[in-house]
C-alpha cells in the first residue's frame, strides 16, 4: 500500500468517526482526463475531506509554502503529492509543477480563495485557478465544504458538475479574465454552499 493511501486511510476514519461525514456528487468526478477539484476554504481540515471524498483519483492538494518550512511536516506533504506555493507571486516553475502534475493524471486539489475564510462569507477567487485549467486543458469541478467543523457535526462535500474553459484555450487572457473566470467557479460553490 502507498503512503498516499495509507494516510488517506487514517483521514477517513478521522473523518468518518469526529463528524457526520456525507458526500454529494462523488460520480462527477472522472476516473480519467485532467481535472481541478476547486473548494471552499474555511478551515485546516479542508484538504482531508476533499481528499477523503476522492476515491477513484489521487488528489496533488496546492498549499502555502509556509507549511513547508518545517522539515518533518514538508516531507510528510511531499510525500502526499502537496505542491508548495507562494500565494504572493507565484513564480514559473510552481506553475510547471502544477501542470505536470494535471498531465501525470493527478486531481489537483485548489482553494481559489488563497486563504481561509472563516463564518458564511468568502473571498474573491485568485486568478490561479482558471490560469492553472486553462494552461492545463484541464475541467474544473467546483466542490462546496459546508461544515461548522464542530467535532460530531455534519460535514456535506457536494461535488458538481464539471466545468469546461475549452473555449479560452487559444484565446490571449489578461490576469482580470482569468479572475473573472475563477470567480465565476467560484460562484457555483457559494451557490451550493447555501442551497444545502
Amino acid at each position: 500500500m502507498s503512503f498516499y493511501k495509507f494516510v488517506l486511510k487514517l483521514f477517513a476514519l478521522y473523518s468518518k468517526t469526529f463528524y457526520k461525514y456525507e458526500v454529494i456528487g462523488a460520480e462527477n468526478v472522472p476516473d480519467e482526463g485532467n481535472i481541478i477539484l476547486a473548494a471552499n476554504h474555511k478551515s485546516a481540515l479542508d484538504p482531508i475531506f476533499v481528499s477523503v471524498a476522492i476515491k477513484n483519483r489521487e488528489v496533488s492538494t496546492i498549499a502555502k509554502k509556509e507549511l513547508f518550512n518545517n522539515k518533518l511536516l514538508g516531507s510528510i506533504l511531499t510525500k502526499l503529492n502537496v505542491i508548495p506555493i507562494d500565494r504572493d507571486n507565484p513564480g514559473i516553475s510552481t506553475i510547471k509543477t502544477i501542470l505536470k502534475k494535471i498531465k501525470e493524471g493527478y486531481a489537483i486539489g485548489i482553494f481559489p480563495e488563497g486563504t481561509r475564510v472563516k463564518g458564511d462569507g468568502f473571498g474573491d477567487a485568485k486568478a490561479g485557478l482558471a490560469l492553472f485549467a486553462i494552461k492545463g486543458k484541464a475541467h474544473v469541478i467546483p466542490i462546496s465544504i459546508i461544515s461548522n467543523y464542530r467535532i460530531f457535526s455534519k460535514v456535506t462535500i457536494f461535488i458538481d458538475k464539471p466545468i469546461s474553459f475549452e473555449e479560452y484555450y487559444k484565446q490571449k487572457l489578461s490576469t482580470q479574465d482569468y479572475e473573472r473566470l475563477s470567480g465565476d467557479v467560484m460562484e457555483v460553490i457559494k451557490d451550493n454552499y447555501f442551497k444545502r
